[in-house]
Protein backbone atom coordinates (compact mmCIF):
# COMPACT_ATOMS: atom_id res chain seq x y z
CA UNK A 1 0.00 0.00 0.00
CA UNK A 2 1.54 3.78 -1.13
CA UNK A 3 2.76 6.12 2.06
CA UNK A 4 -0.19 8.48 2.32
CA UNK A 5 0.07 11.13 0.07
CA UNK A 6 0.79 14.69 2.10
CA UNK A 7 -0.56 16.84 -0.57
CA UNK A 8 -3.69 15.02 -0.60
CA UNK A 9 -4.50 14.43 2.68
CA UNK A 10 -4.08 18.06 3.43
CA UNK A 11 -6.49 19.58 0.83
CA UNK A 12 -8.60 16.67 1.53
CA UNK A 13 -8.31 17.77 5.43
CA UNK A 14 -8.27 21.57 4.74
CA UNK A 15 -12.04 22.61 5.63
CA UNK A 16 -12.26 20.88 8.70
CA UNK A 17 -8.92 22.12 10.07
CA UNK A 18 -10.30 24.76 12.36
CA UNK A 19 -12.98 22.67 13.46
CA UNK A 20 -10.50 20.11 14.03
CA UNK A 21 -8.07 22.77 16.25
CA UNK A 22 -11.01 23.81 18.19
CA UNK A 23 -12.07 20.43 19.40
CA UNK A 24 -7.91 20.43 20.91
CA UNK A 25 -8.46 23.57 22.16
CA UNK A 26 -11.66 23.15 23.97
CA UNK A 27 -10.15 19.91 25.60
CA UNK A 28 -7.26 21.66 27.04
CA UNK A 29 -9.68 24.52 28.18
CA UNK A 30 -11.10 21.95 30.24
CA UNK A 31 -7.87 20.61 31.81
CA UNK A 32 -6.52 23.82 32.94
CA UNK A 33 -9.83 24.61 34.40
CA UNK A 34 -9.43 21.38 35.75
CA UNK A 35 -5.98 22.06 37.28
CA UNK A 36 -6.65 25.68 38.34
CA UNK A 37 -9.54 24.16 40.61
CA UNK A 38 -7.03 21.63 41.97
CA UNK A 39 -4.41 24.11 42.79
CA UNK A 40 -6.98 26.40 44.64
CA UNK A 41 -8.12 23.53 46.44
CA UNK A 42 -4.97 22.36 47.53
CA UNK A 43 -4.98 19.46 45.61
CA UNK A 44 -1.63 17.24 45.67
CA UNK A 45 0.36 17.34 42.00
CA UNK A 46 -1.19 14.22 39.77
CA UNK A 47 1.46 11.47 40.19
CA UNK A 48 0.94 10.43 36.45
CA UNK A 49 1.74 12.50 33.55
CA UNK A 50 -0.30 9.99 32.06
CA UNK A 51 -3.57 11.33 33.99
CA UNK A 52 -3.41 14.52 31.82
CA UNK A 53 -3.09 12.39 28.65
CA UNK A 54 -6.51 10.41 29.80
CA UNK A 55 -8.72 13.49 31.06
CA UNK A 56 -7.02 15.25 27.90
CA UNK A 57 -8.68 12.10 25.35
CA UNK A 58 -11.89 11.88 27.37
CA UNK A 59 -12.13 15.56 27.18
CA UNK A 60 -11.26 15.41 22.82
CA UNK A 61 -13.56 12.34 22.31
CA UNK A 62 -16.70 14.40 23.77
CA UNK A 63 -16.02 17.68 21.94
CA UNK A 64 -15.04 15.53 18.49
CA UNK A 65 -18.05 14.03 18.87
CA UNK A 66 -20.64 17.03 19.09
CA UNK A 67 -18.27 18.69 16.63
CA UNK A 68 -19.00 16.54 13.83
CA UNK A 69 -21.91 14.06 14.66
CA UNK A 70 -24.06 16.19 12.25
CA UNK A 71 -21.36 16.28 9.50
CA UNK A 72 -22.70 14.33 6.69
CA UNK A 73 -19.01 14.10 4.92
CA UNK A 74 -17.30 12.77 8.12
CA UNK A 75 -18.31 9.32 9.55
CA UNK A 76 -17.62 8.65 13.34
CA UNK A 77 -16.40 5.27 15.18
CA UNK A 78 -17.23 5.03 18.70
CA UNK A 79 -15.37 2.49 19.97
CA UNK A 80 -14.60 1.07 23.47
CA UNK A 81 -11.32 3.02 23.89
CA UNK A 82 -11.44 5.37 21.39
CA UNK A 83 -12.94 7.13 18.75
CA UNK A 84 -11.74 7.49 14.93
CA UNK A 85 -13.22 9.76 12.43
CA UNK A 86 -13.94 9.00 8.40
CA UNK A 87 -13.51 12.12 6.36
CA UNK A 88 -14.79 12.21 3.03
CA UNK A 89 -14.62 8.70 2.53
CA UNK A 90 -10.59 9.41 2.03
CA UNK A 91 -9.02 9.75 5.07
CA UNK A 92 -9.13 8.14 8.75
CA UNK A 93 -8.32 10.31 11.87
CA UNK A 94 -7.62 9.88 15.39
CA UNK A 95 -6.49 11.87 18.36
CA UNK A 96 -3.51 11.04 20.52
CA UNK A 97 -0.64 12.74 22.53
CA UNK A 98 2.35 12.97 21.05
CA UNK A 99 5.47 11.76 22.15
CA UNK A 100 8.99 13.71 21.40
CA UNK A 101 8.93 11.74 17.68
CA UNK A 102 5.26 13.61 17.34
CA UNK A 103 3.88 9.81 17.47
CA UNK A 104 0.71 8.69 19.53
CA UNK A 105 1.66 5.94 21.88
CA UNK A 106 -0.82 3.15 21.75
CA UNK A 107 -0.77 -0.60 24.00
CA UNK A 108 -0.41 -2.70 20.74
CA UNK A 109 -3.69 -4.35 19.99
CA UNK A 110 -4.33 -5.36 16.51
CA UNK A 111 -6.48 -2.72 15.67
CA UNK A 112 -3.86 0.00 17.03
CA UNK A 113 -1.03 -2.27 14.66
CA UNK A 114 -3.63 -1.85 12.03
CA UNK A 115 -4.32 1.94 12.47
CA UNK A 116 0.00 2.12 12.55
CA UNK A 117 0.93 0.40 9.32
CA UNK A 118 0.63 1.86 6.35
CA UNK A 119 -0.41 -1.39 5.09
CA UNK A 120 -2.70 -2.13 8.01
CA UNK A 121 -6.57 -2.44 6.63
CA UNK A 122 -9.56 -1.80 8.44
CA UNK A 123 -12.56 -3.56 7.61
CA UNK A 124 -15.56 -1.80 5.33
CA UNK A 125 -12.58 0.96 4.42
CA UNK A 126 -10.73 1.07 0.87
CA UNK A 127 -7.55 -0.32 0.58
CA UNK A 128 -6.40 3.44 -0.14
CA UNK A 129 -7.68 5.16 2.75
CA UNK A 130 -4.96 7.43 4.30
CA UNK A 131 -4.67 6.68 7.97
CA UNK A 132 -3.39 9.90 10.05
CA UNK A 133 -3.07 10.86 13.88
CA UNK A 134 -4.15 14.69 15.03
CA UNK A 135 -1.33 14.98 17.72
CA UNK A 136 -1.40 17.59 20.32
CA UNK A 137 1.67 18.97 21.66
CA UNK A 138 2.11 20.39 25.17
CA UNK A 139 5.01 21.98 26.97
CA UNK A 140 6.80 19.91 29.45
CA UNK A 141 4.46 20.99 32.61
CA UNK A 142 1.33 21.00 30.46
CA UNK A 143 0.79 24.50 30.96
CA UNK A 144 0.56 25.51 27.90
CA UNK A 145 -0.26 23.94 24.56
CA UNK A 146 2.16 24.45 21.85
CA UNK A 147 1.31 22.23 18.82
CA UNK A 148 -1.50 20.48 17.16
CA UNK A 149 -0.44 18.37 14.30
CA UNK A 150 -1.38 16.07 11.07
CA UNK A 151 0.40 13.25 11.61
CA UNK A 152 0.97 9.96 8.74
CA UNK A 153 3.45 7.22 10.33
CA UNK A 154 4.66 3.62 9.22
CA UNK A 155 4.90 1.90 12.88
CA UNK A 156 7.38 3.75 14.82
CA UNK A 157 8.82 5.99 11.77
CA UNK A 158 7.44 9.38 11.25
CA UNK A 159 6.33 9.61 7.43
CA UNK A 160 5.71 13.45 7.28
CA UNK A 161 3.83 16.34 9.60
CA UNK A 162 2.19 19.89 9.36
CA UNK A 163 0.46 21.99 11.37
CA UNK A 164 -2.95 23.44 12.37
CA UNK A 165 -2.94 26.73 13.40
CA UNK A 166 0.29 27.46 14.40
CA UNK A 167 0.47 28.71 18.31
CA UNK A 168 2.00 32.14 18.15
CA UNK A 169 5.58 32.05 19.83
CA UNK A 170 5.94 33.38 23.70
CA UNK A 171 6.12 36.71 24.49
CA UNK A 172 4.69 37.54 20.34
CA UNK A 173 1.86 39.76 20.50
CA UNK A 174 -0.21 43.43 19.98
CA UNK A 175 2.62 46.08 20.13
CA UNK A 176 0.50 49.34 21.78
CA UNK A 177 1.87 52.07 21.37
CA UNK A 178 2.45 54.77 24.12
CA UNK A 179 2.28 58.67 23.63
CA UNK A 180 6.16 59.74 24.05
CA UNK A 181 6.70 61.07 27.71
CA UNK A 182 6.81 65.08 27.67
CA UNK A 183 10.75 66.78 27.21
CA UNK A 184 12.19 67.21 31.09
CA UNK A 185 12.68 70.37 32.23
CA UNK A 186 15.97 71.88 31.28
CA UNK A 187 18.81 71.55 34.03
CA UNK A 188 18.91 73.95 36.64
CA UNK A 189 22.14 75.99 36.04
CA UNK A 190 23.70 78.49 38.50
CA UNK A 191 22.14 81.37 37.37
CA UNK A 192 24.80 82.81 34.95
CA UNK A 193 22.76 82.04 31.70
CA UNK A 194 19.66 84.09 33.01
CA UNK A 195 18.97 87.12 31.99
CA UNK A 196 18.22 90.18 34.25
CA UNK A 197 17.03 93.54 33.56
CA UNK A 198 19.26 96.59 34.26
CA UNK A 199 18.38 99.21 37.37
CA UNK A 200 17.53 102.24 35.69
CA UNK A 201 20.03 105.06 35.72
CA UNK A 202 19.56 107.47 38.26
CA UNK A 203 17.37 109.96 37.53
CA UNK A 204 15.15 107.99 35.01
CA UNK A 205 11.52 107.96 35.01
CA UNK A 206 9.45 105.13 35.42
CA UNK A 207 6.67 104.23 32.37
CA UNK A 208 3.25 106.18 33.95
CA UNK A 209 4.95 108.77 35.99
CA UNK A 210 4.03 112.57 35.61
CA UNK A 211 6.38 114.42 34.33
Amino acid sequence: MPHPDKDQVQADLEDFHDRIRKVVEQAWAEWRAIAEFRAENNYAPLLYSRTVANLMFDAIARYAIAEFAGDTSVRIEIEAQTIKLFFRGSVLARFKKGDDNKLGQNIPTQAALAFEFVDGIFPGLPPETAKVEFIWLANEINTNLEHVLVVARDGDRLLWDYEIGAVPSAGAGTVIPFPMPPSPPPPAGDGEDLITPKAPAPGTKKPGEAE
